[in-house]
């Protein structure tokens, strides 16, 4: 699940124009930055952005615990109208039952270094260096919920060439700092210690300006089969920058790299299963079931099975009704929603591994 809350600060109480953009826009190209060499340093997960008007940045970070449970928070820089410093989180528990919390925190109680991943506000924090993260919630900013947690990488880090992804000079960046590892530690519920395992993943995101932009939505999905870690994710450019479909796979184990392909470089998706019954009728039709192919004849096979999150954008950021109706008259209605999904991966000797992860499906629309 990734990405909510970001949408919360994104989305202007505007019309169109303002939502989207009706200036002159330059396209995505499909030719993107490539200059740095395969190797991510811990610079690439430090602070990049400079807190010019319009940029922002997070670091996320889920794990799924043994019983079945699944945790989420999200470490926030924003710069759009204001200066914004926040971290959400969400819980999901194996029954069902959710928890969500998010806290605001004024500048003078941040901190973000420039040479590796330390992100610090209030008495929370994310820190990393690409192989070991410490991430911890502090119970007193949440209600009593908090999180004291290790991860472990067991993969090594990983972003589609640069990570860079540009139009011009507006631009969207992400690395997956780990893709996969080990989580421990030690969950609070209610200021009740509770010790925790599971498989864990670390992100960090960035940009130069709101994402309703520059995508009208995105897929993105990450699980494992057998020993494989797999990243997938198709990113779908708004009209305004070309109105074309950028997918990305990613297939590794502890040893090798097996699938590294972005753009126009040989991987494909195809989309199936649409989701009845769930949104506004006027809602563009959204799909469940992707199917990512290579030149090489690797497939992935990714079915959304238990929808286990369904948000209204704007219902979530408590826009008041009357607005909420202007924006779906404008047939702006924007949705985020998470499945957990079956997976299955097809290598190119045609042998099956089957496993599972969390398909998220961003409608920005």
């Amino acid at each position: 699940m990734k990405h909510i809350y970001i949408l919360i600060l994104l989305i202007f109480f505007s019309c169109t124009t303002i939502y989207k953009g009706g200036y002159a826009q330059p396209n995505f190209s499909l030719k993107q930055p490539n200059q740095l060499n395969e190797t991510v340093e811990n610079w690439e997960d430090a602070c990049r952005t400079t807190g010019k008007n319009s940029e922002f940045e997070w670091w996320y970070f889920d794990t799924k615990l043994e019983n079945g449970s699944l945790l989420v928070c999200y470490f926030y820089k924003v710069h759009f109208l204001q200066d914004k410093y926040f971290i959400g989180l969400n819980y999901t528990k194996s029954n069902g039952e959710n928890i969500f919390k998010i806290k605001y925190f004024k500048k003078n109680r941040v901190s973000f270094s420039k040479n590796n991943c330390n992100v610090t506000m209030g008495n929370n924090f994310i820190r990393g260096n690409l192989n070991t993260y410490h991430i911890k919630l502090d119970p007193d900013d949440f209600d009593g919920f908090g999180i004291n947690i290790k991860l472990n990488s067991s993969i090594t880090p990983y972003r589609p060439q640069d990570g860079i992804i540009k139009a011009g000079k507006d631009y969207f960046a992400w690395i997956a700092a780990v893709p996969n590892g080990k989580t421990s530690g030690t969950l609070y519920i209610n200021n009740t210690e509770n010790y925790i395992k599971g498989d864990g993943y670390h992100d960090h995101n960035w940009g130069n300006l709101p994402l309703q932009k520059l995508f009208d939505g995105w897929v993105w999905f990450r699980g494992t089969a057998g020993d494989y870690t797999i990243i997938a994710s198709q990113l779908n450019v708004s009209d305004e920058r070309g109105g074309y479909d950028i997918p990305i796979l990613f297939v590794a184990n502890n040893k090798d790299v097996i699938i590294n392909r972005f753009a126009d470089n040989g991987v494909y998706m195809k989309k199936s299963n649409l989701i009845d019954g769930v949104y506004p009728i006027k809602n563009e039709p959204l799909f469940s079931s992707f199917k990512f192919f290579t030149e090489n004849g690797e497939q992935i096979h990714i079915h959304g099975r238990d929808m286990v999150d369904n948000t209204d954008i704007l219902k979530r950021m408590g826009m008041i009704l009357p607005f909420r109706w202007a924006f779906n008259i404008a047939n702006i209605d924007p949705y985020y929603t998470r499945f957990d999904s079956e997976l299955v991966f097809i290598d190119s000797t045609n042998r099956k591994y089957f496993g599972s992860g969390f398909l998220e499906i961003m409608d920005l629309k």
